[in-house]
């Protein structure tokens, strides 16, 4: 008689093999492997399948008992149940739901569907008697369909579809002439008054006191230079924080004579802890420590240091400092304390850093304003190009040091390059007239010039760009302007001209024969008339 169910335990060191054949030795209808804590051997599912397979044939339904998190997964996705302790066995009835049909080893062929009957042994198919036997697709019949297929393509068209491609090639034929009377027949005359455009040019140019002349070429041009001392003096909150010690920690000591006569400790004799880190205490007053050995006395204590690290705990001062150690024993039966800290604001770098560059700011911005009144006429001195070097800083705190508020007296040396603006607007009218385009002409009472007020100082000299800004006739390409317009109607051309080449006056168009009101769409049928006379004298 078989059991019910049965629990299989399974050692640390089994192999999936050797859980597969004890598996095989027991006969319950329900059997739990209890897998051991980190075993994965039946993490796998082809080796967990195999376990199923056999439990299978045997008519078993066996369940796994792990917490192994790969092993559960591959249990859920081949349907064998799952529990994670024994406890949750009790009373339970398991069954396996396998998510592939299973295969009896016995009859393997139950299930599968027929095979075709040229296939059998005999010719039969199965399941029929002798007179369904069929014979396997010939060759030739094969070769009968390709060429009946082949065949179809030999036949020739139908009348239909022969009329709908004479309709198609003669509506080509038409599409082809109406496209010639279109496109290539038309012809057009553009008469164009070129207008003004602006014209923008940048000039990088520097300025040096260490140059007496003019440079050109180079760009560069005289300075002169400017400077002034600055002194001034502030404040700012200091942002640092940190923990800062407050009174020292106090106690008592007790000194033991180890020799047969009278001991004197003086005051301020050290005594310090011989466990953790070291902290001294000095003794207050003079103590006498009786004989004969083994005598006692107590004596008070202070903490050499302030902060909290003068609480020492009981019994942690044994040590004494100097000549006395061989004469006397010390101890403190209680703790010491009152030591203390507390968080304070300290002075850091950054606070310095800070306050530095609040005052050399305001030194610069303060020095622009005096050499303001010091230029001459025709001179220019950008903010920017100011330096300023620091001759002289005291700050009232050192790092690290608490305080509140540190302050920074600062003494700078300021200096700046002054430009002269008739010089540098010279250099740049020869650069605007550079970029005027081949044909065109500068429109005098157009030109002005500006400034860019960010430069570049190294050294003494000062780079600064100067922009040239006029108006120049636009130059018209006749070729240009026959792509620009060709295939579009007057509308689209007379705004299209316009707006790129700015002319004068609307464009005027002649076209024969006007169908459509539309530019021919070849250029070689367009002829481009352009009056720069007219556009000269801005009429």
């Amino acid at each position: 008689m078989t059991n019910l169910s049965e629990i299989l335990h399974i050692e640390p060191d089994a192999t999936a093999e050797a859980v597969r054949r004890r598996l095989a030795r027991i006969d319950g209808e329900q059997v739990a492997v209890v897998l051991p804590k980190g075993w994965g051997e039946l993490n796998s599912i082809p080796r967990l399948r195999l376990i199923q397979r056999q439990a299978v044939a045997r008519n078993q339904q066996i369940a796994l008992v792990t917490h192994d998190l790969s092993t559960r997964q591959a249990a859920q996705q081949l349907g064998i149940p799952v529990y994670a302790s024994e406890s949750g066995l009790a009373g339970r009835t398991w069954r396996m739901t396998p998510s592939l049909p299973t295969v009896d080893p016995r009859q393997p062929a139950v299930g599968l569907p027929h095979p075709p009957a040229w296939r059998t042994a005999s010719g039969e198919a199965a399941g029929k008697g002798r007179d369904a036997i069929t014979a396997r697709p010939s060759l030739h019949r094969s070769r009968q369909r390709r060429i009946q297929a082949a065949e179809a393509w030999r036949r020739p068209a139908p009348l239909w579809l022969r009329l709908i491609g004479y309709t198609l090639v003669g509506g080509f034929l038409l599409a082809v002439l109406a496209a010639f009377a279109v496109y290539v027949l038309p012809a057009a005359t553009v008469t164009v008054v070129p207008g003004q455009r602006q014209v923008e040019a940048p000039v990088t140019l520097s300025a040096s006191p260490d140059v007496d002349a003019v440079d050109v070429q180079g760009r560069l041009l005289p300075g002169r230079l400017m400077e002034t001392y600055v002194e001034l003096t502030g404040t700012i909150a200091t942002s640092g924080s940190e923990q800062a010690a407050q009174g020292k920690a106090v106690g008592q000591v007790v000194f033991t004579n180890q020799t047969n006569r009278e001991v004197r400790i003086p005051a301020g004799t050290i005594v310090s802890t011989s466990t953790g880190d070291r902290n001294d205490f000095s003794t207050t007053s003079e103590t006498v420590v009786p004989g004969p050995q083994g005598s006692q006395a107590t004596a008070s204590i202070e903490a050499i240091e302030e902060g909290v690290q003068g609480n020492a705990r009981a019994n942690t001062i044994t040590t004494v400092s100097g000549a006395l150690r061989t004469q006397v024993g010390v101890t403190n039966p209680g703790a010491t304390g009152g030591g203390q800290s507390a968080l304070v604001r300290v002075v850091k770098q950054v606070d310095k850093d800070t306050l530095l560059a609040q005052l050399e700011t305001q030194a610069k911005s303060d020095a622009f304003a005096r050499l303001q009144p010091e230029l001459r006429a025709n001179e220019w001195l950008s903010e920017s190009s100011i330096q300023t070097f620091t001759v002289a800083q005291f700050f009232d705190h050192f790092n690290d040091e608490p305080a509140d508020v540190l302050g920074l007296t600062l003494r700078v040396l300021v200096q700046g390059v002054a430009v002269d603006q008739e010089t540098a607007r010279t250099i740049a009218m020869a650069a605007l007239q550079e970029a005027v385009p081949e044909r065109g002409k500068l429109v005098a009472d157009s030109v002005q010039f500006l400034v860019d007020p960010n430069v570049t100082v190294i050294g003494r000299t000062v780079g600064f760009t100067v922009v040239g800004r006029g108006n120049y006739v636009i130059p018209i390409d006749n070729r240009e302007l026959r792509s620009a317009v060709t295939g579009l109607s007057m509308e689209e051309a007379n705004a299209l001209l316009q707006e790129q080449w700015l002319l004068q006056q609307p464009p005027e168009f002649y076209i024969d024969p006007d169908w459509f009101g539309t530019l021919p769409r070849f250029g070689s049928r367009i002829q481009v008339r352009v009056e720069f006379d007219q556009a000269a004298r801005g009429e």
